[in-house]
């Protein structure tokens, strides 16, 4: 049977600086919020903070990301984004996010490649077992 994946949340609010004339999030906004996200996610979830992570001896790379745009956002909106590490390819995890409306309704999702590089040599290497397991539930 399969480990469950830990899913994060956060909840965002749309600030005025972050729209675009039309009074909605502009586009490079929506990568700040999903990088945000997992930032915010990982020191709530994992303890990673921005103190903890220059001595953890490794570092992440966002490799790439694939922003699906499906609902504009509005001024104003509340938002809540939603993240898991679906797996694990050699030194990449492949992250699926969700943001969301009030209401629930998907306005957005985002497919995040992320790199685990040794701090060390700063080459990619693969993900640790012990650091994949905090990513899913502990089984029974």
């Amino acid at each position: 049977m399969a480990k469950q994946p830990i899913v994060y949340e956060t909840r965002h609010h749309v600030a005025f600086s972050e729209l675009d004339p039309f009074q909605h999030l502009s586009t490079g906004n929506y990568a700040r919020y999903f990088t945000d996200h997992r930032m915010e996610a990982l020191a709530k979830y994992a303890g990673w903070d921005l103190s903890t992570l220059g001595t953890l001896g490794f570092m992440t790379w966002i490799r790439r990301m694939e922003i699906s745009f499906r609902r504009p956002v509005n001024a104003e909106q509340e938002l809540t984004i939603t993240s898991f590490v679906r797996e694990f390819h050699g030194p990449d995890a492949i992250i699926e996010c969700t943001m969301a409306d009030a209401a629930g309704t998907t306005v957005a999702t985002c497919l995040m490649i992320v790199a685990h590089v040794d701090a060390t040599t700063r080459r990619a290497t693969d993900w640790p077992d012990d650091l994949r397991a905090i990513f899913f539930e502990a089984e029974h």
